[in-house]
């Protein structure tokens, strides 16, 4: 039996001449074994190969090597190829066949992530509602509208009697290219994590990580006596950063647990390390609050740990009921927190 690849594909021994005078130069011989370079071999030896890569070829000179074989690395047009002398070609063979069996699973592949979600254009259609809400309803903030007046997140309001503010804000925008910004990136994020948590449980812990950003941005202004303002859906964006990440983390640990395997430092915070340079990219432009960047990739990467909690311990998704209720319920607080701004 000739000897085969990873792939399973059987080599055929192909009876070669020696190389001649000039082309030794080019062989790499095993000195060590017996019938060295300097031995006149003539005819009978018999190729293995060819092959690709180089790295392969040594491969198999190192399982010949251990087992005293003479042997030849060459190169030829077809590829790389062993010499070894007829007498040895069998045992040679059957040697490089058990290695490659040996090694056919090594090193493991990582296996792939499979979402527990299908695809949804839910995101999508989310963040297009947000455009229309600006560009039909609220217009830019330097026309001062009602619902500027009544839905920005003023610190003092939304620490004070007015703690709806946190989630109206999350629908108000200062001008198109702050919207447009905003659904191109939270679309991309959100589509991301909803293939994890469902469009439902998407939808309902971006609401979420806004609105624990929003109010830990304002109490942190308050503290320092500052009066600040803010609006806009960046700070769900973020919190759709913040949950990749930590889902991604949790990820990692189950598979780690479940397969044996130990991640070095790096390795285990690369999730959350990624998710601190986007916030780099995208969240420290002069105009941008980054205080509600920073505060809603911190919300959303708690509630990522807490879901993730959940992707660990449920290997099927919940059903569909579930996700609508869901996201029922995001559009609920969204709609509840506008009727009472207006009405307030």
């Amino acid at each position: 039996m000739g000897a085969r690849d990873a792939a399973g594909e059987r080599f055929v021994p192909i009876a070669i001449l020696p190389p001649a005078r000039g082309e030794r130069a080019a062989m790499v011989e095993n000195s060590d074994a017996p019938g060295g370079e300097g031995e006149n071999h003539g005819l009978g030896l018999t190729a293995i190969g060819p092959v690709t890569p180089e790295r392969k070829v040594r491969e198999w000179a190192l399982v010949l090597q251990s087992s005293e074989l003479w042997h030849a690395v060459r190169y030829t047009q077809a590829g790389w190829v062993l010499l070894v002398r007829d007498e040895d070609y069998a045992f040679a063979a059957s040697s490089i066949d058990r290695y490659e069996a040996e090694n056919r699973d090594w090193p493991p592949r990582r296996p792939r992530e499979r979402p527990r979600h299908p695809p949804s254009m839910v995101a999508g259609v989310a963040f297009a509602a947000l455009a229309l809400f600006f560009f039909l309803v609220t217009g830019p903030a330097s026309g001062g509208g009602r619902l500027f007046q009544r839905g920005a997140s003023v610190a003092d309001l939304v620490v004070g009697p007015e703690p709806w503010r946190a989630i109206t804000a999350l629908t108000l925008h200062a001008d198109s290219a702050h919207v447009i910004g905003n659904v191109i990136s939270g679309t991309i994020f959100a589509s991301a994590v909803q293939r994890r948590l469902g469009p439902g449980g998407t939808a309902l812990a971006l609401v979420a990580s806004g609105t624990i950003g929003n109010l830990a941005n304002a109490l942190w202004h308050q503290s320092l006596g500052h009066h600040h303002a803010s609006i806009g859906a960046s700070t769900a964006v973020f919190g759709a950063i913040g949950l990749l990440a930590a889902t991604q983390l949790m990820l990692d640990r189950a598979h780690d647990r479940d397969s044996g395997e130990k991640r070095h430092l790096l390795q285990l915070v690369a999730p959350l390390v990624g998710g601190l340079s986007l916030l780099g990219a995208l969240g420290a432009s002069p105009r941008a609050d980054l205080g509600a960047h920073v505060f809603g990739l911190i919300s959303g990467a708690g509630i990522g740990l807490v879901a993730g909690l959940s992707l660990r311990n449920r290997p099927s998704p919940r059903g569909p009921l579930v996700q609508v209720a869901l996201g029922a319920t995001a559009a609920g607080l969204v709609l509840g927190a506008w009727q009472l701004a207006l009405h307030a």
